[in-house]
């Protein structure tokens, strides 16, 4: 029984069903409840002495993670047992309730797990995006600068070519008939700009 996911997380449906999962039940365990339940230290010696076994095995079982993961989450529910464990009628009860302590406790601590490999993830890539190298960004920074510099520079009737085909995504024809040209002179003139502004930039960026 694999707890691979948060949803394994419901408590099982009875006491006898959960006994089974941590094997036979130490006798006598119901006896010192009570005893644990008013503070008495070496019952709760003796108590983890007989439990301790069967629930870092069912730890094991349940999560598949590591030593220290399952000696970890023995000790939340040993913890359980000093502060919440009430006095229990029989040894299948306190078996049941042990089972659900510890893999209720299981699973929040893989869900902590989760939640912090998703922020070391996200610390990772924010860091990934700091060492980038800004240069490619910058240079086409510029290069828009440059170009919109350029533009300026045109005629006005150039300009507003421009603008009506790329800017606006108007026709040829159309961008032509808004500056007095056919559409057929329009390619022609955006094809001569185009091809002066790439000569220009080939010489300030290397492109």
């Amino acid at each position: 029984m694999a707890l691979r996911s948060h949803h394994d997380a419901a408590p099982f449906a009875g006491a006898s069903r959960l006994a089974l999962e941590v094997g036979a039940v130490p006798p006598s365990s119901h006896a010192l409840t009570a005893r644990i339940a008013v503070g008495d230290e070496q019952a709760f010696a003796t108590f983890y002495d007989l439990w301790f076994d069967r629930l870092f095995a069912l730890a094991r079982r349940s999560t598949g993670r590591d030593d220290a993961f399952c000696l970890d989450a023995v000790q939340d529910c040993m913890l359980k047992v000093v502060h919440k464990l009430p006095a229990l009628p029989d040894d299948d009860a306190v078996a049941a309730w042990l089972v659900r302590a510890l893999l209720r406790g299981a699973v929040d601590r893989l869900r902590a797990d989760a939640r912090r490999a998703r922020r070391e993830q996200a610390v990772a890539s924010a860091r990934d995006l700091d060492d980038r190298d800004p240069a490619p960004d910058l240079l086409d920074a510029e290069q828009r600068a440059w170009l919109a510099a350029r533009v300026a520079e045109l005629p006005p009737a150039d300009r507003a070519l421009l603008q009506a085909r790329f800017a606006e995504g108007q026709t040829l024809h159309a961008a032509g008939a808004a500056t007095g040209l056919s559409g057929h002179a329009a390619h022609g003139r955006i094809r001569r700009l185009l091809l002066r502004l790439r000569a220009a930039a080939q010489e300030i960026f290397d492109v």
